[in-house]
């Protein structure tokens, strides 16, 4: 792979890239690391960070000179002033010794852990870190010499040294450097480098060359093979790339590569490449390169940071960029390309050759091959027929313009012109074969042969078919998307027509759209097939691959799947398409290569050799961000109490193209489902409830190669006092408590409104008892005085005064029972006698009239009663009572009354008959009805039930503020 056939990428201080980067380095976790005159700095592809941890006095933005990601995952940094730090865990811990107070130079670690590094104090020029303390490499190691500047290990674990006068080298398990014998030039500075294999190059004023393997078959003298140095002796430092390549920073000549440096022992001299300021190199004073995990190699200058990408789209070889007059591009039958510039006409061979075939061209314009192998190739004012690789010109009478050419069936040549028309080349004569239009000369923009005529694509018509001279319009300007035809491709006996709004299918005369939207499908200027089943589209969006078969059966089948790979300028992709012209601008060589033409080159693309980017991308999350404050690589935190706000900043360490690495993010109980967030790379939340959550983001590189992992940060959200369990018991206990105020505010009311129904229902008493008293008592009483006269005129014995006699004493004690009750309606306190007494004496006259047991129990002291809720007690305990002598048909009726603090409970049971089920809610038998509302009047509860056995149950019951008398 040649050097132009990288992407090159650059960032420079308008980036925020920091300048002067001596050293860089990549940690396991991903991260890009620089040191640089502006400290040191992190870099994930998008954003650099710098890093504000300081160690051993060292502040922010010091500035660093050397860098090494160790294998443990620590970075060692080595600054300016001399001092040494170790990143762990983003903490910097000091690892400074006193002898140190010069410039770090470089560190590297060897097999056993040991970390060596070179600093800038003439008296300790190489010191060794092992087992937590600093060594002075120095005569008591063999190395005599006050400084030192190359070293390097080779894979049986030796270490070299030069120390501008020796190469020293320090078997495995030994203390002292001896000499190895080999030689090198005085007192000069020189730079080693160990490649793939583990073997330790060298480079110095000679050039660079491959160390000899120890013992020495031979003595070592010069001059000895080596690659020629680069201009002005100015290499820097150098490094082997995972296919052995050398790329090497120098001071003044910006970036040296030598694709294959082993060619030097196999006879060959490797040749140089150069990449410069000129070539858009940041700067020709590069200072540090480094290839990262993906095979990205990155070169630090004194002006920025630059980035080398084996790139998918590289420029055809030998086919020079930036033609005036543009390119056209044709693949013949027998699988050569044949390419042309402004000037010259090239062959492709099926083995990939270039070969510039014509020159001194004046604008090449249109070529295009017959049935019978031969290639016709027209410029402004000039054609010729090429067979066999060799083109002959034939003469012209005049000068003409082409669009471009096709050959019909029957060996007749068919060219568009410029100004519009058709012109036809036949026998050696050239023949005006469209008729004009309405308007002047037809436009056709495009043509290819088709059955027995031309197909073509007529501006002011449409899509026609042409016998000339007949034609047939197949698809009408005004239905065609865009109204424009870029594209006519046979494949087999159909054509698929690329539009500037889409592609179409035509087939037996008919037309079908193809039902999809996307970019990479409108304004399709060029298509080839490759060899691994796959169709290539090149539009204005790029270059994009899909499945051929996919493809083809997507125009009958619109729900088909259609996944497309796209290729871009991240890819390589220097250029748009040409949409100018409407000419296949892609062709498929004989190599398998696919090449297509872009306003500044022909670029090729190599099916079978795609690079992948196969490694998944390390995941981190950067940083927590709330209101003011932002915790940086959080793995777990807290935040302030009401903090319902927050920013998660993640990213994933794909360098190879991050604008290409997408993310899905969840936070668990927020989020139902994953959240595809394309290449951003925050997340934002607000009106967080307290609580715990989890956060979990996970990440694909540019290749779609999932990190399914990914990374994770648990956090707690801490309620505010007002959402927090103590205030919401506390807004329980209010809200109970409000309850309750308005319980009792209730309850005031309603016995409020009890007494004053109370005091209303006695005076309503006082009034009736003055008017029983008044009118039926007297009365009564003035009856019975006449029945007692009446009855003491008959004589003492007669049966008849003993039966008036009878009725006279019971209507005495009716009398008497009715002036106690009309008394007790206007005073009820005037009562004595307790409820237990009154029930319990009707009972008594009533179960001895119809022979019934009766037990009436008080289990707990008689309280005062409210007086309407004694007579209403008495009068509901009477009713239940008679009901159970007359109906019940029982032995025994049992009466209990309860005084309780709750309220009063009064029991009526008896072992009857029961109420037939039926008929217990049928009201108007034994009085039920007046139980109830006697009961509903004081705000008692009542209930009638049967008893298992037989026996029926009243049972009626009232609280105790509405029961008993208020104190």
């Amino acid at each position: 792979m040649r050097l132009d056939e990288f992407k090159h990428s650059r960032w420079t201080a308008e980036d925020g890239v920091p300048l002067g980067i001596y050293a860089l380095a990549q940690t396991p976790d991903g991260f890009l690391w620089t040191g640089s005159d502006s400290g040191l700095h992190r870099f994930d592809g998008v954003r650099f960070e710098m890093v504000p941890a300081p160690a051993n006095g060292a502040r922010v933005g010091d500035p660093v000179s050397a860098l090494m990601a160790a294998r443990n995952g620590e970075l060692w940094i080595g600054y300016q002033s001399g001092r040494i730090a170790v990143l762990r865990d983003g903490k910097l811990i000091d690892r400074s010794t006193p002898a140190s107070d010069r410039w770090v130079h470089y560190f590297m670690e060897d097999q056993r852990g040991a970390v060596w590094t070179v600093i800038g104090n003439t008296n300790h020029p190489l010191m060794r870190y092992s087992a937590g303390r600093w060594e002075t490499i120095g005569e008591s190691w063999g190395l005599e010499r006050p400084f030192a500047w190359g070293i390097a290990e080779s894979r049986d674990g030796r270490i070299w040294v030069s120390d501008r006068a020796r190469m020293l080298v320090l078997e495995p398990g030994e203390r002292r450097f001896r000499d190895s014998g080999i030689a090198r030039a005085k007192d000069e500075d020189e730079v080693l480098a160990t490649d793939r294999s583990g073997q330790v190059w060298e480079s110095g004023p000679f050039g660079t060359r491959r160390l000899p393997a120890l013992p020495l078959a031979v003595r070592d003298t010069a001059p000895y093979p080596a690659i020629a140095p680069p201009p002005d002796d100015s290499l820097r430092y150098y490094l082997f790339d995972r296919h052995d390549a050398i790329w090497a920073v120098t001071w003044s000549a910006g970036l040296m590569r030598i694709a294959r440096p082993h060619d030097l022992y196999r006879g060959k001299q490797p040749v140089h490449e150069f990449f410069s300021a000129k070539d858009g190199l940041t700067s020709d004073r590069a200072l540090s390169v480094l290839e990262d995990r993906e095979g990205n190699i990155w070169v630090g200058t004194s002006a920025g940071l630059d980035r080398f990408t084996p790139a998918n789209i590289r420029s055809t070889a030998g086919v020079a960029p930036y033609s005036s007059y543009g390119y056209i591009l044709m693949a013949a039958r027998d699988g050569t390309v044949y390419a042309a510039d402004s000037d010259s006409l090239y062959s492709i061979s099926p083995q990939g050759t270039t070969t510039r075939l014509l020159t001194d061209l004046r604008n090449p314009q249109a070529i295009c091959e017959d049935a019978t192998g031969t290639i016709w190739f027209a410029t402004s004012d000039a054609f010729y027929r090429g067979t066999g690789g060799r083109f002959d010109g034939i003469p012209v009478d005049k000068r003409r313009n082409f669009l471009d050419c096709a050959a019909t069936p029957d060996g007749r040549l068919w060219f568009n012109r410029a100004r519009g028309g058709l012109t036809r080349y036949e026998n050696g004569e050239w023949i005006e074969s469209l008729p004009d239009g309405p308007d002047g000369p037809l436009k056709v923009t495009t043509l290819i042969s088709h059955g027995d005529g031309l197909l073509a694509h007529v501006r002011s018509q449409g899509l026609v078919y042409m016998d000339l001279p007949d034609t047939k319009v197949l698809w009408k300007k005004d239905d065609i998307p865009g109204k424009e035809i870029t594209l006519l491709r046979p494949v087999g006996d159909d054509v698929l027509v690329g539009t500037t709004g889409g592609m179409a299918r035509l087939r037996n005369g008919a037309i079908t759209l193809l039902q999809r939207n996307d970019p990479w499908l409108q304004g399709v200027v060029g298509m080839a097939d490759d060899r691994q089943g796959h169709t290539w589209l090149l539009s204005r969006a790029g270059i994009a691959r899909v499945s051929r078969d996919a493809l083809l059966r997507s125009f009958d089948e619109p729900g088909t799947a259609l996944p497309a790979q796209r290729f871009d300028f991240d890819d390589g992709l220097r250029a748009p398409a040409v949409t100018a012209y409407s000419k296949n601008s892609a062709a498929e060589g004989g190599d398998g290569v696919l090449r297509f033409l872009t306003t500044d080159a022909i670029v090729q693309v190599q099916p079978d050799r795609l690079v992948r980017n196969g490694l998944p991308p390390p995941v981190r999350i950067t940083g927590l961000a709330f209101g003011s404050q932002r915790l940086p690589d959080p793995v777990s935190a807290t935040l302030p109490a009401g903090a319902s706000r927050i920013e998660i900043d993640y990213t994933a360490l794909s360098l190879t193209i991050p604008s290409r690495v997408r993310f899905r993010y969840q936070l668990a109980g927020v989020d139902e489902d994953w959240i595809d967030a394309g290449n951003r790379r925050q997340a934002f939340y607000t009106n967080l409830a307290p609580g715990d959550y989890t956060f979990r983001v996970v990440a694909a590189n540019n290749d779609g190669v999932w990190n399914p992992q990914g990374a994770s940060v648990d956090f707690t959200v801490p309620p505010t006092f007002l959402q927090s369990m103590w205030f919401k018991a506390l807004v329980i206990a209010a809200f109970a408590l409000a309850l309750w105020l308005l319980y009792v505010l209730r309850l005031r009311y309603e016995t409020t409104r009890l007494r004053d129904r109370f005091e209303a229902q006695i005076a309503e008493r006082n009034r009736i008892a003055r008017d029983l008293h008044d009118t039926l008592l007297q009365g009564m009483q003035g009856m019975l005085l006449s029945f007692q006269a009446l009855a003491s005129r008959l004589p003492p014995d007669a049966p008849l005064r003993q039966q008036m006699e009878r009725v006279l004493d019971r209507t005495q004690d009716t009398i008497r029972e009715g002036r106690d009750r009309i008394h007790l309606l206007r005073d009820p306190e005037a009562s004595t006698m307790d409820l237990a007494e009154s029930l319990g004496r009707h009972a008594q006259e009533l179960a001895a009239e119809h022979q019934l047991l009766c037990d009436i129990t008080v289990p707990l002291p008689p309280r005062p009663l409210q007086s309407i809720v004694y007579e209403e007690l008495r009068q509901i305990g009477r009713e239940a009572i008679t009901n159970a002598c007359l109906h019940s048909r029982g032995t025994r009726v049992d009466i209990h009354l309860a005084y309780r603090d709750t309220g009063v409970v009064l029991t009526v049971r008896d072992d009857g008959v029961g109420i037939p089920e039926e008929r217990m809610g049928v009201e108007r038998h034994w009085g039920l009805t007046g139980m109830r509302e006697r009961a509903s009047l004081i705000g008692a509860t009542f209930t009638i039930s049967g008893l298992p056995g037989g026996g029926t149950e009243v049972k009626v019951g009232i609280g105790a503020n509405e029961a008993y008398r208020k104190r």
